[in-house]
């Protein structure tokens, strides 16, 4: 009995310990104190993860920013040398590998934006989503409008990890940039001449350095240059024809007075500014007609005939002085052209004479030949322009029977004797047009090299590069004594720095 007693106690001992147990359980899954703590922990996991993305993010956008700044700091110092001239290239690199590369922040230690390739483009993809191809590249630096600066890969160390593979926490940031150059004149006159010292089978490089080449020796600005008209040229762009160019910006003044026809070139080519303005980088032809805008261009040497008859609200140039003669000195605006004949036929009045190998040997002027060699009579010429006045004795130095200045230098000397007069009573001041204006016989115009032209030459091409612009001095007007052409000596290219020049350095991609 006391057996059995004693196992119930035992049993009831268990029980109560069993019950107890259970209900220390039950008020251990009750209690909700520190609950949160697992998910804190799982949590903060996640928490770090995202702040090292973060600043991952902040870093590789930084490192980005200043490696694109630095690409397009290096192509716009690139492009700003980009002026067709045959050294324009050289000047790009130099500029480019001349600019200091400055430490990228945030990159780590030792990291500086380095140029990992250049590259010079003729043309861009007609849209910024398609790549640049060979047929952009050029190697050419008188055809090179754009550069394009890849700059080297920079490696940057990652917080946050990429993957939980060993060596892959690093990532690359590259950058590149294209910039381009282009030459703005304005208030030019709205014609284009094919370059006068290209010559047949010579490269777009070879004419263009030719034509800087003359610019920097002034002995090539003394030749005598004829600017044959295009209208009837057949497509037989020789060096010196004479065409007519569409404005990048701005119009031509097509309703002002003058003939109706022609784009409004006659108007442009007799107004003193043209509100218009025109790139290096590409002009468009015009078809416009010869006749009407040689007598718009005669205007400047105080002649105004055809449909600028009435036309005298054009100032002419302060010297016209042209070998014009009128009888009895009644109306000098109906004057005419003396003898054409050379060296010099008629003692009474003279223009400035041509270069001696422009002269056939009976005397008569030989408009066939595109350049002359330089020489000419000057002698002559002083003594009949200036038969009468203060003027008489005193010709400017050089000016002998084979002088090699030039015209330009004579007509601005003569400034010093306008009213010198000839036998046939011209002066050097304007009769049908006064007072005048001064530099009305210089020609601003953009040169092309129409032997070597990568776009193909035709009477409204659109987009023909030009070498350059340059200015030109109108020595003879358009008459019949010229073959209806003007004639004209080289003054050079226009210079970056003229007031007329803008640059445009910009981006583009």
């Amino acid at each position: 009995m006391l057996t059995d007693a004693a196992a119930k106690i035992g049993r009831g001992a268990f029980r109560l310990q069993l019950m107890s147990f259970l209900k220390s359980l039950r008020r251990f899954g009750a209690d909700r104190d520190g609950a949160i703590l697992p998910y804190v922990a799982i949590m903060l996991v996640v928490i770090f993860g995202l702040a090292a993305l973060a600043i991952d993010a902040s870093r590789l956008m930084s490192v980005q920013t200043q490696l694109q700044n630095a690409a397009d700091a290096l192509a716009l110092a690139g492009a700003a040398e980009l002026d067709r001239r045959p050294d324009s290239i050289i000047r790009a690199q130099a500029a480019i590998n001349g600019l200091v590369a400055n430490p990228v922040a945030g990159a780590g230690i030792r990291q500086v934006a380095e140029v990992a390739g250049i590259d010079f483009l003729r043309t861009l993809p007609p849209s910024d989503d398609l790549p640049v191809t060979s047929a952009n590249l050029t190697d050419d630096p008188t055809l090179a409008a754009y550069v394009r600066v890849t700059v080297r890969p920079v490696t940057m160390s990652m917080i946050f990890p990429i993957s939980l593979l060993p060596g892959r926490r690093q990532i690359s940031v590259g950058a590149q940039s294209v910039a381009g150059y282009d030459q703005i004149l304005c208030n030019v006159t709205p014609v284009y001449v094919c370059n006068p010292f290209e010559a047949p089978g010579m490269t777009y490089y070879q004419a263009t350095q030719a034509l800087v080449q003359a610019d920097e020796n002034p002995a090539r600005q003394h030749q005598l240059i004829r600017l044959a008209g295009s209208q009837f040229n057949n497509g037989a762009y020789t060096a010196g024809t004479l065409g007519y160019v569409a404005p990048a910006t701005g119009a031509l003044p097509a309703s002002a007075c003058g003939p109706g026809a022609g784009y409004g070139v006659p108007q442009a080519l007799a107004a003193s500014q043209v509100r218009a303005c025109f790139r290096l980088s590409g002009v468009n032809l015009l078809p416009s007609e010869d006749q009407p805008a040689m007598d718009g261009l005669n205007t400047r040497f105080d002649i105004y005939a055809n449909g600028f008859a009435a036309c005298r609200i054009y100032a002419p140039d302060l010297n016209v002085r042209k070998g014009y003669m009128t009888i009895g000195n009644v109306n000098w605006c109906n004057a005419v052209p003396s003898s054409p004949n050379w060296p010099i036929a008629d003692p009474n009045a003279t223009p400035l004479p041509p270069d001696q190998n422009m002269i056939r040997a009976n005397g008569t002027f030989d408009t066939s030949i595109s350049m002359g060699s330089g020489v000419w009579n000057c002698a002559a010429y002083w003594s009949i322009a200036h038969a009468v006045g203060p003027g008489k004795d005193s010709p400017p130095q050089g000016c002998t029977a084979a002088a090699t200045i030039s015209r330009y230098s004579v007509y601005t000397y003569e400034m010093n004797f306008l009213s010198d007069r000839s036998l046939s009573a011209e002066t050097g001041g304007p009769e049908c047009a006064p007072p005048g204006e001064s530099g009305r016989r210089v020609v601003t115009a953009a040169i092309i090299n129409c032997g070597s032209s990568p776009v193909p030459m035709h009477a409204d091409v659109q987009g023909v590069p030009a070498a350059a612009f340059g200015r030109f001095f109108l020595v003879l007007p358009a008459n019949s004594g010229t073959g209806g052409n003007p004639y004209a000596e080289f003054l050079g290219l226009v210079k970056r720095s003229d007031p007329q020049s803008s640059d445009m350095v910009q981006l583009y991609r």
